[in-house]
């Protein structure tokens, strides 16, 4: 099945997500969309109106749980729940799997220009 453009990019905004609360604990929404736009050298570049939605899915969801409100500001820090590194690991696999086909075709059209 194709999925919509706007899903394949929430699915992968949903895995940075959770790989960044799984590797550095708890963050907020703000440096969550630092981390990524600065981990992925600003190709993913994430933003509070695109990681907002996406933790508010992932905590409907029971992957990750929000503090409660810190400070003047009320900060809410996210931290990810074992659910969420069981999703983790499986949407790496999906990920994986996926980039290793799109490799090979480009394998494919590098060899049959050689030709």
């Amino acid at each position: 099945m194709v999925s919509h453009p706007k899903e394949s990019e929430h699915r992968m905004y949903a895995f940075f997500v959770l790989y960044f609360l799984h590797e550095q604990g708890e963050l907020s929404g703000y440096e969550l969309a630092k981390t990524i736009k600065e981990r992925t050298r600003g190709y993913f570049s994430s933003t509070l109106g695109n990681i907002y939605p996406v933790l508010r899915n992932l905590e409907e969801i029971g992957l990750v749980e929000p503090s409660s409100p810190i400070g003047k500001r009320k900060k809410i820090l996210y931290k990810i729940t074992q659910e969420g590194k069981i999703t983790l690991v499986e949407l790496a696999k999906a990920f994986k799997d996926r980039f290793e086909k799109i490799m090979l075709f480009f394998d494919k059209v590098i060899n049959d220009a050689h030709q």
